[in-house]
């Protein structure tokens, strides 16, 4: 009896450590203490842009782009909801301002993507690349496939980079790097 006691207890440590879910009870990366300091303010900007049961994700993707570093947490620099800053690389100097014009951002793309729930990885995984690529790619996405997958990413990427004459365009990883900080997943 003793031992399965101390199982319990080894169990309920990797959950608190680990942040194993409950929903798929797979182990995700935790959220750093620099994104959670920023937890008030993505609640109640979440709140104010409809998205608020998403608010994980919002921690999710502040991970990837920034670990909640700087003061362009959201790298929103150059997204379309930046009316106050150069429209370049970290020019957002206010990490509040930055917060609020990528939520405004992935909660345009949670709606076109249709997500039904914060569970709806399917649907959500179209959202978050069209954060990193933009709008343009959901769109395109659900035209040619009616979802994100892993080609589609790759191929929009490809084109866009050969249109703007880039090496290349987005981070075709990205729902990979996302989704490995939040809990539904």
């Amino acid at each position: 009896m003793r031992f399965f006691a101390m199982v319990a207890v080894g169990l309920a440590i990797l959950v608190v450590v680990f942040g194993v879910t409950q929903s798929t009870n797979k182990i995700h990366k935790p959220i750093s203490p620099s994104v959670k300091s920023y937890e008030d303010t993505i609640q109640k900007l979440a709140k104010e842009y409809g998205i608020e049961e998403y608010a994980p994700l919002v921690s999710a993707v502040m991970m990837q782009e920034s670990h909640g570093r700087g003061n362009d947490p959201m790298q929103a620099s150059e997204g379309k909801y930046n009316t106050r800053f150069e429209h370049k690389p970290h020019s957002i100097t206010d990490p509040r301002y930055s917060i609020e014009c990528g939520i405004h951002q992935l909660a345009d793309d949670i709606k076109l993507a249709k997500c039904k729930g914060p569970t709806d990885i399917k649907r959500i995984k179209l959202a978050i690349q069209g954060y990193n690529f933009g709008d343009g790619y959901i769109t395109w996405a659900l035209k040619k496939d009616g979802k994100y997958t892993e080609d589609n990413a790759r191929e929009f990427s490809e084109m866009m980079a050969k249109k703007l004459k880039m090496n290349g365009y987005g981070d075709v990883n990205y729902v990979k790097h996302v989704l490995r900080y939040y809990p539904y997943s």
